[in-house]
């Protein structure tokens, strides 16, 4: 179980958040780690005004992708 949490712990720190702008150029890079407990923590403290946030940045076009180690990416 320890190693397991530890791997998981390890391949997200290895991943990189990308959240780029309409027009292609990146707004924010953060580790995933990083920006998976950002966000929860603004779920957890100000969930409204981290759903207006959410749907501001998917109404001007905002895309957010996830780099591995391999540069393999994936985009949502």
């Amino acid at each position: 179980m320890n190693e397991h949490l530890s791997d998981l712990l390890a391949a997200a720190n290895e991943r990189v958040v990308t959240v780029r702008a309409a027009d292609g150029h990146p707004l924010v890079k953060a580790k995933l780690l990083h920006a998976v407990i950002a966000a929860a923590a603004g779920v957890v403290i100000a969930p409204r005004i981290t759903a207006a946030a959410a749907v501001a940045a998917l109404l001007k076009g905002f895309t957010v992708s996830v780099e591995g180690e391999a540069g393999e990416s994936a985009a949502a």
